[in-house]
């Protein structure tokens, strides 16, 4: 049943804004589920044909306890049932101490009160709640003194009962105190695993020079999106880019410079490719773009339009530079993604053998 009632309120949006509120269902649920039973017992053990006056209210307080749980684990009340089970206790306890008195060491079963309103409504209501049950509970324990139980609760036993009230109720709050805060260190902790968990998974996957993501997490998205290929029919095209002449770069201006060219490049390629493009550094001063459900035509088009952008921007130290562009389509029926890869290789390489500074489509001469 605990785990069931854990289940109902896992989108529950109190649980969003109190994280302590698992234990506070349990034990609302848990004080429910003994009154229920508890008083459905007594239903059958009071039972008296002279008087049914007696079975009638443990019956009525047994049935109010299952409306409050059904109110707790189907509704999702929880503010409801845990006002209810915590008035009742209070109610009950008061009722109790007063008419059974010390006979029955009623005044023992009070100390369990804040034992049980503390968890259940916080620290704050909670302590509300406990303040204004002793103020019913003391003044009534200090009137009965010499009355109840022939004498025998005295001024001392008086004193004892108080003394071990205000103690229960620091214990209670200290416990709830120090519960609260060690799960929020926990989940501090566990908030600070998972960002760095996050962290790593990034870096894991991202040229940590340009940024862009790296050429492992492009070749799990290009398989993915050939499988769409193949099931859908859609279509998927590559353009490969490549740096003319970079290695003069790196040996004029130096590597740092060639560093800031390379960095330069990948956020001007960013600029202008769309959302739904995926754009990765392949290696060196080469990069590559995936252009999911595009045609051969729209992605010469694009890889024109990048062309141009190139041609007409100044990068720094150097100046002027060219790229030469590759683009080719993927064939759905393709067995493997190096065929793919090898047909816009091919088209990039025919670019610069053209002269460069080009954007070349893949032909299947085949």
């Amino acid at each position: 049943m605990i785990e069931s009632i854990k289940a109902g309120f896992t989108i529950d949006k109190e649980i969003k804004k109190d994280p302590f509120l698992y234990r506070r269902i349990i034990m609302t649920a848990a004080l429910l589920i003994f009154t229920t039973i508890t008083f459905g017992v007594f239903v059958f053990i009071n039972f008296d044909d002279d008087n049914y006056i007696l079975p009638l209210v443990n019956f009525i307080i047994s049935i109010c306890a299952a409306l409050a749980l059904y109110s707790l684990i189907v509704k999702k009340s929880f503010n409801f049932s845990a006002y209810f089970a915590t008035i009742f206790l209070f109610t009950f306890l008061v009722i109790f101490s007063y008419f059974a008195r010390n006979e029955s060491f009623a005044l023992v079963w009070t100390l369990c009160y804040p034992l049980f309103v503390i968890p259940i409504l916080g620290t704050r209501k909670g302590m509300i709640m406990v303040v204004l049950f002793y103020l019913a509970i003391i003044p009534m324990a200090y009137l009965g003194i010499g009355e109840w139980d022939y004498g025998f609760w005295n001024l001392k036993g008086f004193v004892r009962f108080t003394i071990a009230s205000l103690a229960i109720v620091y214990a209670s709050y200290f416990f709830e105190v120090s519960a609260n805060s060690a799960y929020k260190t926990i989940q501090e902790i566990r908030e600070k695993e998972k960002l760095h968990l996050l962290e790593l998974e990034k870096l894991s996957v991202t040229d940590q020079l340009t940024g862009l993501r790296n050429r492992r997490y492009f070749d799990d998205n290009f398989a993915i999106e050939h499988q769409k290929i193949k099931r859908y029919n859609n279509k998927l095209c590559l353009i490969l880019i490549d740096i003319d002449h970079f290695k003069r770069i790196n040996d004029e201006y130096g590597h740092q410079v060639g560093d800031i060219v390379l960095k330069e490049f990948s956020e001007l390629l960013s600029k202008n490719i769309r959302a739904t493009d995926l754009l990765s550094r392949w290696g060196g001063e080469e990069f590559i773009i995936l252009l999911p459900e595009t045609s051969l035509e729209n992605s010469m088009g694009i890889a024109e339009k990048i062309h141009t952008v190139i041609n007409e921007y100044s990068f720094s130290n150097i100046g002027d530079l060219t790229a030469s562009f590759g683009v080719s389509k993927v064939d759905p029926n393709s067995k493997s993604n190096i065929e793919s890869f090898y047909q816009v290789d091919t088209a990039l390489y025919q670019a610069k053998n053209q002269g460069r500074n080009r954007v070349v489509a893949y032909e299947n001469k085949t």
